[in-house]
């Protein structure tokens, strides 16, 4: 009998042991769900605070933002999107300094970025070459870029070989505001030619930039032949022509048969914001020279005709690094 009870109390005792093994298990697993999911809660309040506006999942590691914006708004929007560029390689989030004032990219344009005061020590990266600057990617591997809390850029950064890596992206941040947009479609909706309906006939934008570039721009007869290329293409067309020198515009881009299939129309007394957000709901784009018919072109994502001779383009290599290859050159 003893040796039965012996045996009944071994099996009790092993039975408390595994029990309270059991539990042990049990609070260490308790324990590391408990962790994980404030962990999880943690990440998720540092991404809604902390947006991530690179392609990257990670939180972001730092800031890039401009030192100045230089420019009027072609440029702006350039470097703008330069930003996104470096962000997707460093890993680092966009922002706007509450000291950036006098650049025209809010004026026209919800960003969707956060405006932060200054955050340095800031390593500052200034551009050399109008084109691609192949030396950001030496700055981007930098000991002394990857310690400081924020790198600053200067330049114009008018190449393609920075925008097409993240336009899918930065397309979601170069949103006309609300009012900006509105406006454009009001304008549009009131130039529709008589007898003509929204959806039946295609509308060509056309930026002719003269000003400080009035002794490179493009010739009258370069237009003649853009506007051409459309009218042999669609049945009903409508130019809509904007401008730093409207006049010159009225008297030269025009249509020589005004008949009842193409209308030429002229955006007047507008802001710039206001004149690329016309640009860019057109169907298509024709320009001369300079970025802000440049960006117009890109944001409208038709097809884009553009004037071949311009000689700061240079050597095929930048003309490459600067016009995407489907548009289409014209002399």
């Amino acid at each position: 009998m003893s040796i039965i009870r012996k045996f009944n109390s071994s099996r009790k005792q092993f039975s408390y042991n595994k029990i309270w093994l059991y539990g042990i298990i049990s609070l260490i697993i308790i324990s590391i769900i408990v962790l994980w999911v404030a962990k999880k809660k943690e990440n998720l309040e540092f991404y809604w605070n902390h947006p991530v506006n690179s392609t990257s999942n990670r939180p972001a590691s730092g800031y890039v933002t401009m030192q100045k914006f230089d420019g009027r708004l072609g440029n702006q929007m350039f470097e703008f999107i330069a930003l996104f560029h470096v962000a997707q390689k460093t890993n680092r989030e966009v922002v706007l300094f509450n000291g950036h004032d006098g650049h025209e990219l809010e004026k026209y344009f919800s960003l969707g970025v956060r405006k932060i005061n200054r955050s340095c020590p800031c390593f500052l990266f200034r551009e050399k070459f109008i084109s691609y600057d192949n030396r950001i990617d030496k700055m981007i591997r930098s000991k002394d870029a990857r310690n400081s809390p924020t790198i600053l850029l200067r330049g114009y950064f008018q190449s393609l070989m920075y925008v097409k890596p993240v336009e899918n992206l930065v397309v979601n941040h170069m949103k006309f505001q609300e009012s900006i947009e509105t406006f454009a479609r009001h304008i549009l909706r009131e130039s529709i030619p008589k007898g003509w309906r929204e959806g039946q006939f295609t509308r060509v934008g056309i930026h002719n930039r003269r000003g400080d570039l009035v002794k490179k721009t493009a010739p009258e007869s370069y237009f003649k032949t853009a506007m051409k290329y459309f009218t042999d293409r669609y049945k009903l067309v409508q130019f809509v022509v904007a401008s730093d020198d409207i006049e010159w515009c009225r008297e030269h881009i025009t249509y020589d048969n005004q008949s009842s299939s193409v209308n030429v129309t002229y955006s007047v007394k507008h802001s710039p914001g206001q004149d690329m957000a016309i640009l860019s709901l057109c169907d298509h784009v024709i320009f001369s020279v300079g970025t802000f018919g440049w960006m117009s072109a890109w944001l409208a994502n038709g097809t884009t005709v553009y004037y071949a001779n311009f000689d700061r383009i240079g050597s095929p290599e930048k003309r490459f690094n600067f016009f995407p290859p489907h548009w289409i050159p014209m002399e």
